[in-house]
This record gives C-alpha cells, structure tokens and sequence, in this order.
C-alpha cells in the first residue's frame, strides 16, 4: 500500500506543478495581448494611432511625438482597415467612392459612404484627416 501511496503523491505533485506552469504561461499570454497588443496585429507598422491635438500650420514638420493622421484622399485599403470599425469592405467602398466621386473635401463627407454614419465618423474623426 506504501508503493501504491507514494506513485499517487508523486503523480499528484506532478499534476499541481504542470498547472502552475499551465497559468504562468496563460498569464504571460493574457499580459503580453493586454500590454502590447500590437504584436498579435498582421502588420504593426500600419496601426493608426489617434492623435488628438490637430497641427495649425499644415507644413512637412512631423513633431516626435504627434503621428500624422491618416489622409483618406490618399489612403490605400490596408492603411483605411488599421481603423477602428473600418474592415475590408468598408476600405474597399470608401476607395471606390473617392475614385467616382473625387477626394474628401472635409472627415464629414465621409458619411456619403455606405456604412459610415456618425457614430462611426466620430470614432474615426481622432485619426482621420482629409487635407
């Protein structure tokens, strides 16, 4: 019964240990998608990050620390899907207006595309530009 007991401890000490593991590695996962989500993006250089504060002067001086906002006139479809509630077929419809209809005047002309409406153009007023 001694031999029986012991091969049941070491199998359950076994078990316990291999769990641990199983959670560290869960919570590293968990931490490295919450911390640094764009290591699970296609392509990380393509990321739209919003940048509140617009520029005044509109010339090619790029400050350090403000991106530049994505341009729709001359967006490409990977660029526009890197937008928030922006997928491929809205990439593609967005494109396909500007080719029939010219370029965006203002963000707000962006509501002509079918499936942007203005909850949809506020969320991407913060990366969007239209000059």
């Amino acid at each position: 019964m001694n031999k029986i007991e012991n091969a049941v401890e070491r199998h359950y000490w076994r078990a316990v240990i291999f769990l641990v593991i199983l959670i560290l590695a869960g919570a590293a996962f968990w931490g490295v998608r919450r911390f640094a989500p764009a290591m699970f993006l296609g392509k990380p250089d393509l990321i739209a990050v919003p940048n509140d504060a617009r520029p005044q002067n509109r010339t090619n001086a790029v400050t350090p620390n403000k991106p530049e906002l994505l341009n729709i006139n001359t967006a490409s479809t990977e660029e526009l899907e890197t937008l928030p509630n922006i997928g491929e077929a809205t990439a593609r419809r967005i494109i396909d207006y500007r080719t029939q209809h010219g370029d965006f005047s203002s963000v707000d002309d962006l509501q002509n595309v079918r499936g942007i409406g203005e909850k949809t153009l506020e969320k991407l007023r913060p990366f969007i530009d239209a000059e």
